[in-house]
């Protein structure tokens, strides 16, 4: 998108952890995949008492908190915190995270993204993260919040991770929260663009969402496509940087023009719409890019909805 209004704090979220990847040899071989051929540790250790006190793990706008089982278990166990509504993770879809990880054998946080203020984002069953990733997450639907459990055959196995940070044959929990997708069936639109320009904003959903509705003041998610109305041209597109490089904005905050700000309330999450914004909602008469929207230009966009969620402080 043009780098002068329509997002003037757009990130795109390509970030590396390392200790969820399983490159460099951290993730568990084949020969270490079974849970009885490791040396297990037999009990876990209380996680310590914090002085905030007992923290609401189903409000998603707070870092949650892990509670160690007595005794780690053999596989995999995975349980939804809070379900979501948006759509489903599966082989092949781009996610966007948010996680806090845990020993079982400590108790303590050896890691977690809220503390960094950055999402993790990957994408499910390509090896990119470790197996209890790759398979406790699958089926998670965005906007839900998940507890793993990890045995180390599907973690870091007798090796322990490469930066020390968590023990030979380790358990590993995990609560992670979907905050979007690029779902595998979902590819850059076509764009029809109208014969006459808007004289005001013209809201059309293609599909509607399953997800919930976006409020002012949430952080959104999206892939999107521009058309010039007067040219029948495309000036701006995510999809053409990848399907990685989706852009997040606050909504509400004048970041993006004042047609995106009123078109996209209200949009639920897993939705695609088409707004036909008028001059006036967009860049008037000045117009954008150097020449590449001309003054007095009705936009026409498709917004791929993929997630969104209250400000996090």
């Amino acid at each position: 998108m043009l780098q002068d209004r329509l997002s003037k704090i757009i990130i795109a979220l390509i970030c590396v952890v390392p200790v969820l990847s399983s490159c460099g040899g951290e993730e568990a071989s084949e020969s270490q995949v079974t849970s009885s051929e490791l040396q297990l540790v037999s009990s876990c250790s209380p996680a310590p008492s914090t002085a905030e006190g007992e923290v609401d793990n189903t409000d998603l706008n707070i870092k949650p908190s892990i509670q160690t089982p007595s005794k780690p278990p053999l596989d995999l166990e995975v349980e939804d915190i809070v379900e979501g509504f948006g759509p489903q993770a599966s082989t092949g879809s781009f996610l966007v995270m948010q996680y806090v990880g845990v020993s079982c054998s400590t108790g303590l946080q050896f890691d977690a993204s809220w503390d960094r203020g950055q999402p993790f984002s990957f994408e499910l069953g390509a090896g990119k993260v470790i197996k209890g990733w790759d398979e406790g997450i699958a089926g998670m639907a965005v906007g839900g919040r998940r507890l793993l459990t990890i045995p180390p055959g599907k973690a870091y196995g007798s090796s322990g991770s490469g930066s020390g940070s968590i023990g030979p044959n380790e358990t590993l929990l995990f609560i992670v929260d979907l905050l979007a997708l690029v779902p595998t069936d979902l590819n850059k639109p076509s764009v029809s663009v109208p014969d006459e320009p808007a004289s005001e904003l013209i809201i059309t959903d293609i599909t509607e969402g399953e997800g919930p509705e976006v409020q002012s003041g949430d952080i959104v998610y999206v892939h999107y496509v521009g058309y010039s109305q007067s040219t029948n041209t495309q000036f701006d597109a995510s999809w053409d940087r990848g399907r990685e490089q989706y852009i997040i904005f606050p909504l509400g905050q004048a970041t993006v023009i004042d047609g995106w700000e009123e078109g996209l309330l209200g949009m639920k999450v897993g939705g695609r719409r088409e707004l036909v914004i008028p001059p006036d909602l967009a860049y008037g008469q000045d117009g954008a890019g150097e020449g590449i929207i001309a003054p007095n230009e009705t936009l026409v966009f498709i917004v791929d909805l993929l997630g969104a969620n209250a400000f996090l402080n």
